[in-house]
């Protein structure tokens, strides 16, 4: 070896263990001011109001205040990339939906990647609710058959997502044609219903809530498990209606950058896992007609990676439709 390879090799040892003595002071020192949590919805959504749930219980374990913010936009990338583009230094945190894959789906050349951040623990989980204008004469699923035009349903999507899926598979597994019609926010999505803008739409289970009992809805099917529909009695699953494909539930989880350090990340995981286990986040999910993942967090992981082939292969055959 010659001398400068020599030096060359020392420099290299010496630059790796003065990193690696910074990320164990960052990490001895963690944390020493707030921590942050980007929500890519706006306000009053079911992610921001687990999140502010989840932000308060978090501060009491870290000793730091925990800010929530907002930042809605561009089918959830505006969030996405305003905490993609903070230090890897765990004071920046995302709470994400099924959004963080559409948004990239639909947008390619968005500069993020699916491996750009890593789940540290899952929050909740919301089923759907299907729900048709009742002056349409739909009482049961089979009734949307008779229909001789195409049904509009309420989208939030940006390109192929949650309820453009949900949608879509419905209809295939019905023989049934449907459009969607994209809305900016839920409540948007329920005043078009009420006012017979739109025939039908998918929407959270806790949304549901606010026109159960209204006389203009009529709620057909959840796509939650059988059993597990403890926020809207009477009303049965697609499952237990004989679409047994039409079982989903979304899920807000909390991130961190995949660059972080490590000894960081594992300081958040343990703060994070004993927040998310606290009684008041137990309260939290039943008041916002949420439901607790009972599984492990590699099992969450697992399941999150067939969500996304899932949207992966709902965006293949929407490219295949529109050719």
């Amino acid at each position: 070896m010659t001398a400068r390879r020599r030096v060359l090799l020392v420099m290299a040892t010496l630059g790796a263990a003065a990193v690696a003595l910074s990320a164990a002071a960052q990490a001895l020192h963690y944390p020493s001011k707030p921590l942050k949590l980007i929500v890519p919805y706006p306000p009053g959504a079911a992610t921001d109001n687990i999140t502010r749930a989840f932000g308060l219980e978090l501060s009491k374990v870290m000793g730091q205040p925990v800010v929530v913010e907002n930042r809605p936009g561009g089918g959830s990338s505006v969030g996405i990339m305003a905490a993609k583009g903070q230090p890897a230094d765990g004071y920046t945190l995302l709470v994400r939906a099924e959004g963080f894959y559409s948004a990239k789906l639909a947008t390619p050349a968005l500069a993020y990647e699916f491996s750009d951040f890593e789940i540290l623990a899952p929050l909740a989980l919301s089923s759907y609710a299907f729900i048709v204008a009742a002056d349409r004469g739909w009482k049961k699923l089979d009734d949307l058959k008779s229909a001789r035009r195409e049904i509009d349903m309420g989208s939030l999507d940006l390109g192929v997502g949650v309820y453009s899926m949900l949608a879509a598979r419905m209809s295939r597994e019905l023989g049934i044609r449907s459009r969607t019609i994209p809305f900016k926010g839920g409540s948007e999505g329920l005043t078009a219903l009420l006012g017979g803008q739109i025939d039908a739409y998918f929407t959270t289970i806790g949304t549901t809530q606010t026109v159960k009992d209204n006389p203009k809805v009529r709620i057909l099917a959840t796509t939650g498990l059988p059993g597990s529909n403890n926020f809207l009695p009477g009303v049965k699953t697609f499952q237990e209606l004989g679409l047994p494909r039409m079982v989903f539930s979304s899920s807000y989880s909390l991130n961190v950058r995949s660059d972080t350090p490590a000894a960081i990340k594992e300081q958040l995981a343990r703060a994070v896992q004993q927040a998310n286990a606290s009684e008041a986040m137990q309260s939290a999910r039943r008041q916002h007609y949420l439901e607790p993942y009972t599984g492990s967090l590699e099992e969450y992981r697992r399941d999150q990676a067939r969500v996304l082939k899932e949207f992966e292969a709902a965006a293949a055959e929407d490219g295949k439709a529109v050719k």
